[in-house]
């Protein structure tokens, strides 16, 4: 196994967008996979970010893949600039 998995085992990498404690977040960088559950560290940083928003690094097992698409459409219906 060489890919950090979400919560429910699907590979994340870079650009992919995640969910983690009810925000949206594009995915930055993806650390090396702990080798019994594939879980890793992720960095992370807001969809919506503002000029003050950094990155963050999170723990994989923690948070789950939204398909791109979905998240274009949610941030359409928002007025995202």
């Amino acid at each position: 196994m060489n890919e950090v998995l979400d919560i429910i085992g699907r590979p994340i990498h870079v650009d992919d967008f995640v969910v983690f404690y009810s925000l949206v977040y594009r995915v930055i960088g993806v650390g090396k996979p702990h080798p019994g559950d594939g879980s890793g560290p992720v960095r992370i940083k807001l969809a919506e970010p503002s000029k003050t928003t950094k990155s963050v690094v999170k723990f994989s097992d923690e948070m789950c893949v939204i398909p791109a698409e979905d998240v274009t459409v949610w941030l359409l219906r928002k007025g995202y600039r």
